[in-house]
């Protein structure tokens, strides 16, 4: 067991991901826009300029023109370990992540692009340490977990997946249309542990960032059977990341357990499978229903999460336009991350959970080319215990608010 736990605290500065993020698989995201944040299920979707991420091949339902759309999310997290014979270990960090959206639409073409998030995507401070600190130190001194958590220690992490996607979408007619585009993604993660007072070794600080980039590509068709039902369609390859590691403090001690400045370590952004159906039940009252597959086992995961998953997420929402100007919505959404027991420990900082997630929001439309959106989800995650007893649980709450131009 002393030998586990002392590769443990390392796994998470090699392939730490710090994320706020409430849905998608073990490593993507998927709550980029304000109108996801309303409804939870966009893949069917045919209305506002972020179906550039979600259905990119529906775009060409939208009416003719240019729309620029930005979106912004706060999203509070209450994340925490307990170790036997510890306290709870918490975090209450909260994170702002935003979402740029355009697209210009032509009869036949258009032409989109988006700045989001992809994976990762906030910070956590763990003002008190985690599990990872915990072990760490018991590993270090030879100690239970109750004296290790006796000494002042500290883990803070942030972690961004920014990805830049350009793309076009075509109308073969007016059943089918299908688009294509390329995504770049920027990946960084910073990770510093910090313990004082340690015997032997004294105060103890770590601190490193991991740097990748790779490009994927981004495919979709659209099927509009009728004028009341559409069926939306997506597929992300998989990004290839390849993480170098720049040791920023600690570089004595990181060294002694193998882990050197300018080490690289593979851990993708694995691919994904989208399917989504909405329905107009009247002019005035819409369901979808989504589901997303997550190809996490094909996908290189070396950071901690090899052989985890497949996971996938299903939902199911509801809208409601009350006039022109007003519309309602609500959604339901089931994430299965499907992470094996024995890699829970993986990222302590952010527990890989199963969660249920409710959201509420609106869409207030003033004017015909501008529109307001705002949003609001909580998520419930059920908590897991793994194979040493440590206890995760975690609970998120978020809103975000969004804007959209459109230019004749």
């Amino acid at each position: 067991m002393k030998k586990y736990f002392a590769a443990i605290p390392l796994t998470g500065m090699l392939g730490l991901i710090a994320t706020p993020l409430f849905a998608g698989g073990i490593i993507n995201k998927q709550n980029m826009s304000t109108d996801y944040f309303r409804t939870l299920n966009r893949q069917a979707a045919t209305d506002y300029a972020d179906i550039a991420v979600y259905n990119p091949a529906g775009i060409m339902k939208m009416d003719n023109g240019k729309y620029v759309k930005i979106d912004l999310q706060y999203v509070a997290k209450d994340y925490s370990n307990t170790l036997p014979g510890t306290s709870e270990l918490d975090q209450h960090e909260s994170s702002i992540v935003p979402g740029i959206f355009a697209i210009h639409k032509e009869d036949k073409w258009a032409g989109y692009l988006a700045a989001t998030i992809v994976g990762g995507g906030g910070e956590v401070d763990y003002k008190d340490g985690n599990a990872r600190s915990v072990t760490a130190i018991s590993s270090l001194l030879s100690v239970p977990f109750s004296v290790a958590d006796s000494f002042p220690q500290q883990v803070q992490a942030e972690s961004y997946y920014m990805g830049y996607t350009l793309g076009m979408a075509y109308s073969i007619n007016e059943m089918f249309s299908l688009s294509a585009g390329l995504r770049y993604v920027d990946a960084y993660k910073e990770f510093t542990l910090s313990a004082n007072g340690l015997p032997v070794f004294g105060d103890a600080v770590t601190e490193v960032r991991d740097e990748a980039d790779g490009w994927g590509g981004v495919f979709g068709m659209n099927i509009t059977p009728n004028d009341k039902w559409n069926i939306g369609l997506r597929y992300e390859t998989q990004t290839r990341l390849d993480f170098e590691l720049e040791v920023r403090q600690g570089a004595q001690l990181l060294a002694l357990m193998g882990f050197l400045n300018g080490r690289k370590l593979r851990d993708d952004l694995p691919a994904l499978l989208g399917a989504g159906t909405s329905y107009k039940v009247t002019d005035n009252f819409k369901v979808d229903a989504n589901f997303i597959y997550y190809l996490e086992k094909s996908a290189d995961l070396k950071a901690g999460f090899d052989g985890s998953g497949n996971s996938y997420d299903a939902g199911i929402s509801a809208e409601y336009r009350f006039n022109s100007e007003w519309m309602a919505s609500g959604g339901y959404l089931y994430s299965n991350l499907d992470v094996n027991v024995d890699q829970i420990l993986s990222l302590p900082e952010e527990p890989k959970l199963d969660g249920h997630t409710f959201s509420i929001g609106g869409v207030w439309s003033p004017l015909d080319a501008f529109d307001f959106t705002a949003g609001a989800t909580t998520t419930f995650y059920e908590d897991a215990t793994d194979q040493f007893g440590i206890l995760y649980e975690k609970s998120v709450w978020a809103m975000s608010i969004g804007v959209q131009w459109k230019f004749m």
